[in-house]
């Protein structure tokens, strides 16, 4: 009895130990531009990936619609509109989490306009 006793308790305490250890592969790092974030420990949630895929494809199309709103003489309106307005360029299913997509994009998006709107 003592022994089976014995063997459900290390039985216990290695589940427990396990399973600690997959959870902590869950959590949150930060972002230098964007603060504290979630990740996904299989990559197939929210990542550092999808990230840079909203940051690059943000700050870029807010460039572009900043040069073009210069060449045609148009005010300074730093918000994704026209064909970016969805805010979801670039987003991929696996990156899970649309919302956090758009909103690193949105963000990328107007500090690319500004900073092309301010050089000319």
């Amino acid at each position: 009895m003592s022994g089976k006793i014995r063997l459900a308790t290390l039985v216990v305490a290695a589940t427990m130990a396990l399973s600690g250890l997959a959870l902590a592969q869950d959590g949150h790092f930060y972002d230098r531009d964007y603060g504290y974030r979630h990740y996904d420990r299989d990559d197939y949630g929210y990542n550092r990936t999808a990230f840079r895929v909203a940051r690059d494809f943000g700050y870029e199309d807010g460039s572009w619609v900043a040069r073009r709103d210069i060449a045609e003489a148009k005010p300074y309106n730093p918000f994704p509109r026209g064909g970016f307005k969805h805010e979801d360029h670039g987003y991929r299913r696996e990156y899970s989490d649309k919302y956090a997509y758009r909103e690193a994009y949105a963000r990328a998006y107007r500090e690319g306009y500004e900073r092309a709107f301010r050089r000319y």
